[in-house]
């Protein structure tokens, strides 16, 4: 898997299956009826963090964790080489008594620089990945699922769309839709 995650989109997506919930409770009991019955759960859309809730529905853990790691070492080997060509390579003076080649008045700034790239380039590969950059358009299932709705999505090819709805529906979903090529049904 690449950087950018194309799991992430729904707009190549066939037939998707939504239930809406007011109660994180009911959304927690219906993930785990879900994952219980193995059908597999495409997202959930919540407008705050459920504890919990990824490692019910199946989230692999992010490798955003390595990108950190190398944007640290990137700004740790770039500040490096600018004080040792500095210091070092392109004006050398011996200021109190201190060494050419390692100082520990180097460490600051190695520091800082690492903090630096690791924060900026976290920063750019979060919006690269999520695809959050200017001018692109939210793919938003309900408008209320950034205010106080959450949705479970089930891909329809993957599981019974009766027995997904069924289970909607006895653990409390509000509301119950199919969506179809970005067409969305109400069912009641």
């Amino acid at each position: 898997m690449g950087i950018i995650d194309k799991k992430v989109s729904l707009r190549n997506r066939g037939k998707l299956l939504l239930g809406v919930y007011e109660d994180e409770d009911q959304l927690m009991t219906a993930a785990k009826k879900l994952a219980g019955h193995g059908i597999p759960v495409l997202d959930v859309y919540t407008p705050y963090p459920i504890h919990g809730l990824d490692r019910i529905i199946g989230v692999k853990r992010t490798n955003l964790t390595v990108i950190a790691f190398l944007c640290g070492l990137t700004g740790f080997s770039l500040a490096t080489l600018m004080i040792w060509y500095m210091n070092v390579h392109d004006w050398p003076m011996i200021v109190g008594n201190k060494p050419l080649v390692f100082a520990t008045s180097w460490i600051p700034v190695m520091f800082e620089s690492t903090v630096l790239c690791t924060a900026f380039g976290m920063a750019f590969f979060f919006f690269w990945r999520n695809r959050l950059a200017h001018g692109i358009q939210p793919e938003l299932l309900d408008d209320r699922q950034t205010d106080d709705r959450m949705i479970v999505v089930v891909e329809a090819e993957h599981a019974n769309a009766e027995e997904v709805m069924s289970i909607y529906r006895s653990t409390g979903a509000v509301e119950t839709r199919e969506r179809v090529g970005g067409v969305q049904t109400t069912i009641k």
